[in-house]
């Protein structure tokens, strides 16, 4: 009787000491290190010239600067070379014949010039921000990943050590049956929670396992910080410097300047002003000397009427597209940071109630450890007791974690990285 309450007392421990419990056990197909040194920002710098949307940033930077330099030309465009040669019967010498160089100059509208350097300005702002809105898009990931394999390296730990109590106490029915002081029922009772267990064991496995391959898609990396905890940001709400927010702020200017150009020039193609230097050499068919001379040239593309109001309509039509664009997003924004508000006050209100509901079920426990000794219970409702123990202490702990797990998730909400 004595060896049997000491198998009982050894459960009991076990059991309770689930909670406690902080170093993980990992199942050998599903292996990751943990470090110290690493934080939650050091993983973002590293991951995220390998994210698949960064490959964007440097083309989004060559077109700044390419706009950049554009817009602080002398010129509007390149310049070209103009050759010309007329005669009035080829292959006969005798007819007329001209030589005609020139160099072609591509010139500035007027305001065209200044329109551009907004342009530009706009195009390399949005660049900008796009670097800073990938980070938060890649920070957002990151969170979701790492507090997904806290969670579920949580339940493998608290199911492998159910599992040990489960053996522990089958261990001690069986000899007791053996002693022909238990039926052989619940024998049967004890090896139906054995199996429990280890199933509840397995899913937990392969649950553990799933999270840790999706860590390693993203990062393509196999260490995680050994701390995620964060504290709450102060924001509250959405404003203009959240990541997103202001990358969609930057379109709007993009699009605004290119409307801009459109309106104050005419036309937003390439028909620019003309100057032409050339000079010509001519003679005629009974000159035996050449006439040279030098000329200038302009010309000046007029864009007017129906071909100007299409293209500023084209225009306008893109900046209210984007204006929408921006709006959807800030309310999109704002009613996912409300959510993630009323979500992290659920889950700190939930995380207190599963650990009184955890303690109450270890005083239950408790007292019907004591009743089983003295023979007062049966297993059949020990056992229900302690699987019901064992819920409400992987309640309490995956509700602890799901609440600070909420707190990351608000400060995603509201653009505060890392």
């Amino acid at each position: 009787m004595i060896e049997f309450k000491t198998t009982i007392a050894i459960c009991l421990c076990l059991l309770i000491s689930v909670v406690q419990a902080q170093e993980q056990s990992q199942p050998d197909q599903a292996q990751i290190q943990k470090s110290e040194q690493l934080t939650l920002g050091a993983l973002i710098d590293v991951v995220l010239e390998k994210y698949p949307v960064y490959e964007e940033l440097p083309a989004r930077l060559e077109e700044a600067a390419k706009y950049d330099d554009r817009s602080s030309n002398l010129f509007a465009d390149a310049l070209s070379v103009e050759l010309r040669y007329q005669t009035g019967k080829i292959g006969n010498n005798d007819n007329l014949r001209e030589y005609e160089a020139g160099l072609v100059l591509p010139l500035w509208r007027l305001g065209q010039r200044k329109a551009s350097k907004h342009l530009a300005r706009g195009i390399e702002l949005e660049a900008n921000t796009f670097a800073a809105m990938i980070r938060w898009e890649l920070a957002g990931a990151l969170r979701a990943a790492l507090w997904r394999i806290a969670l579920t390296a949580d339940r493998v730990a608290k199911s492998e050590k159910a599992a040990e109590v489960s053996v522990d106490l089958l261990r001690g029915i069986k000899r007791r049956t053996d002693l022909g002081v238990l039926p052989q029922s619940d024998l049967l009772q004890a090896k139906q929670d054995k199996l429990n267990s280890e199933i509840r064991l397995s899913s937990a496995q392969i649950e553990y396992a799933n999270a840790i391959n999706a860590y390693r898609i993203i990062t393509e990396q196999n260490v995680i910080p050994a701390s995620i905890v964060e504290e709450r940001s102060k924001r509250t709400g959405i404003d203009e410097l959240h990541p997103a927010l202001n990358y969609s702020t930057a379109q709007l200017e993009r699009a605004a300047a290119e409307y801009r150009l459109i309106k104050e020039t005419g036309t937003a193609n390439t028909a620019y002003p003309t100057l032409l230097l050339g000079v010509r050499s001519e003679r005629g068919g009974d000159d035996t000397t050449a006439e040279e001379s030098v000329g200038v040239s302009f010309s000046y593309p007029f864009t007017f009427g129906s071909q100007m109001n299409s293209e500023k309509a084209a225009a306008g039509v893109q900046v209210a597209a984007v204006r929408a664009e921006h709006r959807t997003r800030r309310r999109k924004l704002e009613t996912i940071a409300h959510d993630a508000e009323r979500n992290l006050v659920g889950a700190e209100r939930e995380n207190n109630l599963a650990q009184q509901k955890s303690e109450l079920a270890r005083q239950h426990l408790d007292m019907s450890v004591k009743a089983f000794e003295l023979g007062t219970m049966h297993l059949f409702q020990f056992l229900l007791i302690k699987e019901a123990a064992f819920n409400a202490e992987m309640e309490a702990s995956g509700k602890e974690i799901q609440w600070r797990s909420a707190i990351a998730q608000y400060n995603q909400a509201v653009g505060e990285l890392p």
